[in-house]
């Protein structure tokens, strides 16, 4: 019965995990280009349930059956599919068409990388993230900037037809990403993009959340976690029973 409690117990700690991820993909949904997470169980093993035999019963144990020790969440996948393109014609707006792809910007923490192409000029002119940092080039911080430069698809920046800088683009192999929130990531094995990159001006990523989705996954995990609660009840009233009754001395 005591087992029963940590199998309960397990169920409802990977049953909030899974909504704390699926309420972090949900307040994320307009968060140009989030990637939506997801979470993936590991049962504990199963361990055999046998009777032992009384004395007056043939020599062997009789099998009853399984019994399962809960659940843990293995792992937070992420979906690296390409959000819809939405076009906002804001000049310092810029989206990346090619999957694997990430702006290089500049935080105290050092050199991370982002989908989010949501930028703006400071004013001082030069390009930088909604957070205050600076977006990289091949020649570093990239500016000053009037408001009207222009970006091809290349990444090549221009303003009033004077070169500027090149756009500096990482490929990052995905299993390699580890997120440090506010569209930020972190890798060790981030280099130099050589394709075409696809950048677009004047438009943005959008999340790739599919809020029907989630909404979805979080019943079915409401329930799960409910139904566990109700283990944990269940046991809870049978030990109290076994306590206080089958225990007694009469």
């Amino acid at each position: 019965m005591i087992k029963g409690l940590y199998t309960g117990a397990s169920g409802m700690l990977a049953a909030q995990t899974q909504s704390e991820v699926i309420a972090d993909n949900v307040a994320n949904i307009r968060t140009p280009g989030y990637k939506a997470e997801d979470t993936s169980n590991k049962a504990f093993p199963e361990l055999l349930m046998v009777r032992t035999r009384t004395e007056n019963e043939p020599p062997g144990n009789t099998i009853i059956g399984t019994m399962g020790t809960g659940v843990v969440v293995d792992q937070i996948s992420r979906l690296n599919v390409q959000g819809a393109l939405q076009t906002t014609n804001l000049s310092t707006d810029l989206a990346l068409t090619s999957e694997n792809t990430f702006f290089v910007v500049n935080t105290p923490n050092g050199e991370r990388y982002t989908r989010n192409g949501q930028f703006e000029l400071n004013a001082n002119g030069m390009l930088q993230t909604a957070e205050g940092y600076q977006v990289l080039g091949e020649g570093g911080p990239i500016g000053p900037l009037s408001k009207d430069f222009q970006v091809d698809s290349q990444g090549v920046i221009t303003d009033q037809g004077v070169y500027v800088d090149r756009l500096r683009l990482v490929e990052i192999p995905a299993e390699s990403l580890t997120r440090e929130g506010q569209s930020l990531y972190f890798s060790d094995q981030a280099q130099v993009y050589e394709g075409n990159p696809g950048v677009l001006q004047g438009a943005l990523e959008s999340s790739n959340v599919d809020l029907t989705g989630q909404m979805v996954k979080m019943i079915t995990v409401m329930r799960a976690y409910e139904a566990n609660q109700k283990v944990i009840q269940t046991q809870d009233a049978t030990l109290d029973k076994a306590v206080n009754e089958i225990g007694k001395i009469v």
